[in-house]
């Protein structure tokens, strides 16, 4: 029988953590399903864990590829992938057992839907630490894809895609390490995005060290290679604008990323560093009194500055 869902997913060194999503899968309510775990040349027991599922149930598959990043990963289990639609999950999160079922649900109402997504809990691996979508007015249904520009506003093991819709805008792009995600989410909003979310929590994403996005820096030049993708695709003249806005504010924050661990060793690098993020956006007026904080520091309303802009950098 061809399942309906296929999932994907990519596994490097998390020999701590993937019995625990694996088994989550296992628990769905939701049966007709298969799942590609691709372990991207782990050197831990990562590969192990995953044959253990393998061996016991016939809906699990297995691939291996020297490291190439969690991209490649993906195109790899793309490739031998049957469903109608394609579900990813991180293999250091979990899913609660309702979520398969609760987003083919939604799709009975929502026929037209390109992409599933849920609500989530940040989780520490012990206790939820609270959820993403916090405003239900911000929630993110529709043709989001204006917003999207600015913010990656779906979960990446929340997410339902169409099969045929990938087959349309194309895989991964492999040279991105991180925000992969955002950048598949992008080439489809191009093409016409019809984002349905269930509102209920239904993944826990873990937080820990470990986690790639905890990397700002690495994570702030990644949007930034993201943007300037967009920006060689054709694209209508308001996305174009939309686009460039992005891209200034994305490079000023990776300016202040770049620069922030240099005010307290090499402070007479922070004022350049704090003037090129305020070209980039010169809309953004705080990045302009941070110039003048850093290049003063002394003057009677730096400190003030500083105080209330560091709280909300």
């Amino acid at each position: 029988m061809t399942p309906r869902v296929s999932i994907i997913v990519p596994a490097y060194n998390v020999e701590l953590f993937l019995a625990e999503a694996l088994a989550s899968v296992q628990q769905q309510t939701f049966r007709e399903f298969e799942v590609i775990v691709v372990d991207d040349g782990s050197t831990d027991r990562t590969s192990e864990i995953a044959r253990q599922f393998v061996e016991k149930d016939a809906r699990f598959i297995l691939l291996r590829q020297p490291n190439a990043g969690p991209a490649a990963a993906c195109n790899v289990a793309l490739k031998q992938a049957r469903g109608e639609w394609i579900a990813f999950l991180g293999a250091d999160d979990v899913w609660l057992p309702e979520k398969l079922t609760a987003q083919l649900d939604l799709l009975e109402q929502e026929p037209h839907a390109n992409l599933l997504f849920t609500d989530y809990f940040l989780w520490n691996g012990q206790s939820d630490c609270g959820r993403r979508y916090g405003d239900p007015d911000k929630f993110p249904n529709g043709d989001v894809g204006r917003r999207l520009i600015f913010f990656d506003l779906f979960g990446t093991s929340t997410v339902m895609i169409k099969r045929e819709i990938l087959d349309v805008v194309g895989p991964f792009d492999v040279e991105l390490l991180l925000a992969e995600d955002w950048d598949l989410w992008l080439r489809i909003a191009e093409r016409g995005l019809c984002a349905k979310g269930v509102r209920q929590p239904l993944t826990r994403y873990r937080v820990w060290p470990g986690s790639a996005s905890r990397n700002t820096l690495l994570m702030r030049e990644a949007n930034v290679l993201v943007l300037e993708k967009a920006l060689t695709r054709p694209q209508r003249a308001a996305w174009r604008r939309a686009y460039k806005r992005s891209l200034q504010i994305a490079r000023g924050n990776l300016e202040f990323t770049r620069v922030r661990p240099l005010i307290e060793t090499q402070p007479k690098a922070v004022p350049a560093a704090a003037l090129r993020a305020w070209l980039h956006c010169p809309t953004r007026l705080k990045w302009l009194l941070w110039y003048f904080m850093t290049l003063w520091p002394n003057s009677p309303w730096a400190g003030i500055i500083y105080r209330k802009i560091r709280g909300k950098w």
